[in-house]
């Protein structure tokens, strides 16, 4: 009789242990997808609607919604966007060794990032996106421009550091 007693006893601790494991679950599961739906509209606040994104993204592009292969990539791929589409005087001048100048025809590390005829819709070329060397170009460009350096010093760093790897663009030298 005692055994019998042991016995109902364990399947109702066992029960409830059981019910407690799956209402765990369903809460940890509930919290990880209000954790992500939060993650999506980017921010701690409220989350915007699709229209009210893109306006928020057009104006920290510089007026151009990126596309979702530029705001998937990593921080340094879109810092190097960000920098080519904010500063063409600079990325205009810097050749780039990655051989695309012969594959995609570009004429500078700007079009690396930035279509040559930024007023066509779809300012944004694709190939800076997965291109180690052109990104590295356009990073280093950014910090040598924020250092305060001459267009011409910048263009003899980007020469030096990567002309041996490539044939480069073929890109005019800055003005003096």
């Amino acid at each position: 009789m005692a055994e019998q007693r042991n016995q109902q006893a364990g399947r109702g601790l066992t029960g409830a242990i059981s019910v407690l494991a799956v209402a765990a679950a369903v809460v940890l599961v509930g919290l990880a997808a209000v954790f992500l739906f939060s993650r999506r509209s980017g921010s701690d606040g409220p989350a915007l609607s699709a229209p009210d994104q893109d306006s928020a993204l057009a104006a920290a592009w510089g007026g151009n919604v990126p596309p979702e292969y530029v705001l998937a990539a990593p921080a340094d791929v879109q810092t190097a966007y960000r920098f080519a589409l904010e500063r063409p005087d600079a990325m205009m001048w810097m050749p780039c060794y990655c051989g695309c100048g012969q594959h995609s025809n570009h004429k500078s590390a700007y079009n690396c990032f930035i279509k040559g005829d930024a007023t066509s819709g779809e300012p944004f070329d694709p190939h800076g996106a997965g291109c180690d060397m052109c990104v590295g170009i356009a990073l280093d460009v950014k910090a040598l421009t924020e250092e305060g350096r001459s267009l011409r010093d910048i263009r003899s760093f980007v020469e030096e550091k990567y002309g041996s790897i490539g044939e480069g663009t073929d890109t005019p030298l800055p003005p003096a």
